[in-house]
């Protein structure tokens, strides 16, 4: 696994650039928030929260993260909060905005879920 990637970080790039894409199409087309677009962050946050479970039998079962578990929890702690931040912007803010907002979220959990990876294998 050169470098933090291993099933978890393509499955959250996968997941973060469709939800991505979805999102930004929808903005640009001046769409409002919709079942798609929001769809689409709820399922990073179910993928979050898959890997939060994850990593708690990881870290009870195994020998747990190679760098700082505190950096680790921190990240994914942050990164479950970025989906459901969004969500609730996009429930609150209803023009088309809020999809570019959504369409950060998945950019950024790749970007955290790699970060993760690196910490626990590679620290």
């Amino acid at each position: 696994m050169p470098g933090g990637w291993d099933w978890w970080f393509w499955t959250a790039a996968v997941l973060g650039a469709v939800s991505a894409l979805v999102c930004t199409v929808r903005a640009l087309r001046g769409r409002r928030p919709d079942d798609l677009t929001q769809g689409s962050v709820l399922l990073l946050e179910a993928f979050l929260l898959v890997y939060a479970a994850g990593s708690v039998l990881m870290h009870l079962l195994g020998p747990g993260p190679t760098g700082s578990a505190l950096e680790y929890w921190g990240y994914l702690l942050t990164a479950l909060l970025v989906p459901a931040g969004t969500f609730v912007w996009s429930l609150v803010e209803r023009s088309s905005w809020s999809n570019w907002v959504l369409a950060a979220a998945g950019p950024v959990v790749v970007v955290m879920v790699y970060r993760m990876n690196v910490i626990w294998y590679y620290q």
